[in-house]
């Protein structure tokens, strides 16, 4: 296997390292059509491919950059899709199967889920979730906990027999620390031996001389629940657990020793393990039946999601057929953040790595921080310890991205956290160094404004009392914020040279959870920073509810409380009045008094919408809601509330929530209506699925969190959360490993899925079973892996920084930072205040870092947000009328601009003689054909024959071709006496404009004389008489005649113009004069 792995770091060029290796091994001979690449996202993937293409005709190898279309460079899903389209009999699917989105394959799966889950068993699984306490704090969705198994099972290729052994490991390796039941006793022995105790414990504890507060306490806790298991007949496990370390004064212990003995014992009571045995089995049944009901769906349907597609990927590249193909075809495989590859991506890539003449992985192991998506770091290191480790050409020695001390400080804090990677994998080179040297990016020193990289900020709580709990950090660090955007602070953008003042879109706040994040937003909003921030609850916004409030008024115009929602969020009038309005209509409705229509019917937003409602009886919701966006101006609404980006963006997430409905119903082929949209974004608001825009710009600080975070960079990081506790749970769901070797040729094999659950909820502190957890292997596995995890977490928070790295503290410890900092110990402080060096050494120097140390009071002052400037939104007018671009004269009379009348008259032959019935219409266009034809230097005989061509082909009856050829001669000899032609067009065409509109014709006959031009149009009415002709040319030519005219004098230098109107049926001519 020809299989090289670089390792990329932080900021280091990954991108044009992946570039560089592919334009060299394409200029080496391999063929573009035999390359594939797989990124993390299509945005990467584009980005790649078009950076490849311009290297390639760069250097001039044209060929493959016409060829790498042809490339497949793309997603893992993407490239699974190909190559199941590709070997689809192989794999036993159609060539057109249907994958499954990613936003459908919950609904079909709780679709599957609700059929296999019986009333006995929804039951049963809430009565054990009682039993366990895992509703406690608040409703446990153990259904979470199904869709979590069958998730890894799917993902992990294990089979139902593997489910069915991991179902009984999972009890029986959760008993050893249980212990044996006591079957022996009689049922009922525990429960009426506890009812015993607990009345003799309240007995002596009220009779014996301790009057402490604790005591009494405890009194009160033993008949509370001495009450409950009367009444219930038993008590929950963390509720024995609460009896078995309950607290009393000294002189009491004795008195409560027997109780708390017994209470400690109920891990010997049989339904104790029944029901923890129960519940582990409950949740692999449940799975198991689900996956089978959801595979059959799907195969009913003839549809797989990407689960299946990797799995039938996976095992269609076990088949030599396939093999023996792809061998012959593949010439690279590129793999882009290979670290954050799930194991069954991975053993794809290994066997197409086999079947490759070259196999390139570009990553850092230090960034794998997707575990709870799947990412297995672990067999990454196997598979790099497997080829022989990273060469040391294969590690990208250089950050761009970030400062000198920056980059260093780094270096020293990971160099010692990753133990397991060699020190060259992890320390970097700066390359935008303090002072220049012949590797550094500028070649002049740090601009002076640029200030210590490093920054610690220590708030010190100014009061009397305890330290203050949550909000008082989070606006600890906004009011620093603050300041130190205020004192200003200087930044180099990426691509700028110079130094400029930071905005607050040059700051990144990091937090550990969206609810942190959360604080930090309403923490920077009182210190007068507005925050970018994604989070859920768009549809709780004042602008979702406006727009909400609309749609559901278009859909219902009796709804009440759309109506009141618009009143008071569009129409802008108090609430007191709203009601007293309301208040008022009911009155009368109920005392039969008449109203005038419904309810604020004459709110003028009211009654523009019962006008729209009309437009949307055949549009879709994404229609109706860009109409409602555009006719209402909903936009300059709601920006004029204040904070106008963040309104905007989630205004444009409502229009992307509505193509995203359509697009479901489109894949599911349900029908979609506006109604059927309101539903969905109520599901969507109840599983607080409804994100909002994040409200980026450079006048809000981002917000985020570390996962979010990767991938980015910002001139200024703050870095929160520092004082976490370590999150190492043994509960939930696990993939154990039975041999400590990875086998390379069966990632996939030789494991089993743990499951645990925790029987005592917030009770498990100093029980027997914490104590023997605390000893064990599976806690052991728990924190090293924990440790890991937020090592690498933090590593890819440090590393956003370009310019500066801020960490703020309290009295409180750093814990997150200690523990990596000292391998785990987290009472062993990082960051001293008032201390000039840091703890960091680099190159035999302690790295500066700047301590500020904030004194803040309990409480905070709220400052005002600066005040926005509308820039664009203009003010509705409404609907205006305007003119159409092209002109139509036959319907514009232009009467503001000229007048017309009747000038000279003018006949030069009398009319033809027809036959009766004949249709006038068609032998007059014969008549103008024939006379545009017509020339007198024409022979008399090709003229008889022209005339009866024309005369046959529109039907002008038993018209003599020498009539036709007679008038020809009459109007040929009559424009030269009338006209003294010095030249002559036939069907002229023009374009002219006429303030800036289009005029666009065909002029039938045009003359140049000495006088001035000459305008003829032929027209074939036969009004009878004169006078009607007159009125003809007047009303139906005077405007075509004026802008004729116009157009004339412009394209003829401005020359005198006469008009006339040629009635071919009489042979009559009649001018119209234009002033």
């Amino acid at each position: 296997m020809n299989l090289r792995i670089i390792s990329a770091g932080a900021g280091s060029g990954k991108t044009y390292r992946l570039t560089s290796e592919m334009v060299a091994l394409l200029g080496k001979g391999v063929r573009a059509t035999g390359v594939i690449a797989t990124t993390f996202t299509k945005k990467a993937a584009a980005e790649l491919q078009e950076r490849v293409r311009v290297r390639l005709l760069e250097e001039g190898l044209t060929g493959q950059a016409d060829q790498l279309a042809n490339a497949l460079i793309g997603t893992v899903h993407g490239l699974g899709v190909r190559l199941l389209q590709r070997f689809a009999y192989e794999a036993g699917v159609s060539p057109e199967v249907s994958i499954i989105a990613d936003e459908d394959q919950q609904i079909l799966f709780n679709l599957s889920l609700a059929t296999v889950l019986t009333g006995e068993r929804v039951e049963k699984m809430e009565y054990l979730s009682d039993r366990l306490g895992l509703n406690k704090r608040e409703r446990y969705d153990w259904r979470r906990e199904v869709k979590r198994v069958t998730d890894i099972a799917r993902a992990n290729d294990f089979s139902f027999e593997a489910l069915e052994k991991s179902k009984h490991q999972s009890f029986e390796s959760f008993q050893e620390f249980l212990g044996q039941p006591d079957k022996d006793k009689p049922e009922g022995y525990f429960e009426h031996r506890l009812d015993q105790l607990m009345g003799e414990t309240i007995t002596r504890l009220e009779n014996n001389t301790d009057e402490t507060k604790k005591t009494r306490e405890a009194v009160n806790t033993l008949k509370a629940f001495q009450r409950t298991l009367n009444l219930r007949q038993y008590l929950y496990w963390h509720e024995w657990a609460k009896i078995s370390k309950l607290d009393v004064g000294a002189k009491s212990r004795d008195d409560v020793a027997e109780l708390l003995e017994f209470a400690a014992s109920h891990h010997r009571h049989p339904e104790f393990q029944e029901d923890i045995r129960d519940f582990i089995y409950n949740i692999f049944e449940i799975a198991i039946a689900a996956i089978q009901e959801y595979d059959e769906y799907k195969k009913r349907r003839g549809l797989i999601d990407y689960t299946d597609m990797e799995v039938l990927v996976n095992r269609l590249l076990d088949k030599p057929a396939v093999k023996a193909v792809l061998k012959q075809e593949i010439d690279l495989l590129m793999v882009d953040e290979f670290q954050d590859t799930s194991p069954i991506q991975l053993e794809i890539f290994l066997k197409l790595s086999k079947l490759a003449q070259y196999s390139v992985w570009v990553g850092d192991p230090k960034q794998s921080i997707y575990g709870f998506r799947g990412a297995a770091p672990e067999l990454m290191q196997a598979i790099i310890r497997k080829v022989g480790g990273v060469k040391p050409e294969d590690i990208q020695e250089y950050s761009w991205r970030s400062r000198e001390d920056i980059v260093h400080a780094v270096n020293a804090l990971f160099t010692k956290a990753f133990t397991d990677l060699p020190p060259e994998q992890v320390a970097l080179k700066a390359k935008r160094a303090k002072q220049p040297n012949e590797n550094s990016l500028d070649k002049t020193p740090e601009p002076i404004e640029m200030e210590d990289a490093l920054i610690h900020w220590h708030f010190v709580y100014d009061g009397e009392g305890r330290l203050p709990g949550r909000p008082w950090m989070e606006s600890s660090i906004a009011a620093s914020l603050k300041k130190m955007l205020d004192k200003p602070t200087y930044v180099i953008p990426k691509g700028a040279r110079e130094p400029q003042k930071a905005v607050p879109g040059d700051v990144a706040i990091l937090c550990r959870s969206n609810a942190e994040c959360q604080t930090v937003a309403e923490a920077l909003h009182r210190a007068g920073l507005r925050a970018a921030i994604s989070r859920s609850g768009l549809l709780a916004t004042a602008e979702a509810k406006l727009i909400l409030a609309c749609l559901k008024y278009l859909l219902n115009q009796y709804d009440s409380l759309s109506v009141a929602e618009i009143l008071l969020l569009a129409s802008g009038q108090p609430i007191e009045d709203i009601i007293e309005s309301r208040l008022e209509y009911i009155d009368s409705i109920d005392n039969g008094k008449s109203w005038k229509g419904q309810w604020a019917g004459d709110d003028a937003f009211i009654l523009a919408m019962d006008q729209l409602r009309e437009q949307t009886i055949e549009l879709s919701s994404a229609e109706i809601l860009n109409l409602l966006l555009e006719e209402m101006g909903l936009r300059r609404i709601v920006a004029s509330w204040g904070n106008q980006q963040q309104r905007l963006d989630n205004v444009d997430m409502m229009r992307k929530l509505a193509l995203q409905y359509e697009e479901a119903c489109n894949r599911l082929h349900s029908a979609a209506s506006l109604g059927g949209f309101l539903l969905w974004l109520g599901e969507l608001e109840n599983n607080e699925a409804d994100m909002q825009g994040s409200g980026e710009g450079p006048d809000a600080v981002n917000v985020l969190t570390y996962h979010k975070s990767k991938g980015l960079e910002w001139p200024i990081v703050i870095c929160h959360s520092l004082e976490g506790n370590l999150r190492a749970e043994v509960w939930g769901v696990d993939i154990i490993q039975e041999s400590e070797e990875v086998d390379l040729n069966n990632i996939l094999g030789n494991r089993w899925l743990r499951y645990w659950a925790n029987p005592y909820a917030d009770q498990i502190r100093h029980t027997a079973l914490e104590e023997k957890l605390s000893e064990s292997e599976a806690t052991r596995r728990a924190r090293e892996a924990a440790l890991q995890e937020e090592a690498r977490l933090l590593y890819v928070g440090l590393t956003r920084a370009r310019d500066y790295l801020v960490f703020p503290s309290r009295a409180r410890p750093t814990q997150w930072l200690n523990r990596v900092w000292h391998q785990g110990q987290e009472d062993h402080p990082t960051l001293l205040p008032n201390e000039r060096e840091s703890p960091w050494e680099w190159n035999g120097q302690f790295l500066n870092i700047t301590n500020e140390a904030f004194p803040y009071p309990r409480d905070f002052t709220h400052a005002e947000l600066p005040e926005e400037s509308l820039l664009f939104l203009a003010e509705r007018t409404g609907r205006q009328p305007h003119e159409l671009y092209d002109i139509d004269a036959a319907k514009e009379p232009f009467s503001q601009e000229m007048s017309a009348r009747i000038g000279d008259v003018l006949n030069y032959q009398n009319s033809l003689s027809l036959e009766e019935g004949i249709d006038l219409y068609t032998v007059a266009k014969g008549i103008k054909a024939f006379l545009t034809a017509d020339r007198p230097a024409y022979p008399t005989p090709e003229r008889l024959k022209m005339a009866e061509g024309f005369i046959q082909r529109y039907e002008m009856g038993d018209t003599a071709p020498s009539a036709l050829a007679l008038m020809g001669d009459a109007w040929l000899a009559f424009l030269g006496r009338q006209f003294d032609i010095q030249e002559v067009h036939r069907k002229y065409p023009f374009r002219y404009f006429h303030h800036g509109r289009l005029f666009t014709n065909v002029i039938d006959l045009l003359l140049e004389t000495p006088k001035g031009l000459v305008i003829i149009q032929n027209s074939g009415f036969d009004g009878g008489d004169l006078t009607k002709m007159k009125q003809r040319a007047l009303q139906n030519l005077g405007s075509w005649c004026y802008l004729s005219g116009c157009a004339a004098r412009e394209l003829f230098g401005q020359k005198p113009v006469r008009t006339f109107v040629h009635f071919v049926l009489s042979g009559t001519l009649v001018e119209i004069e234009i002033r």
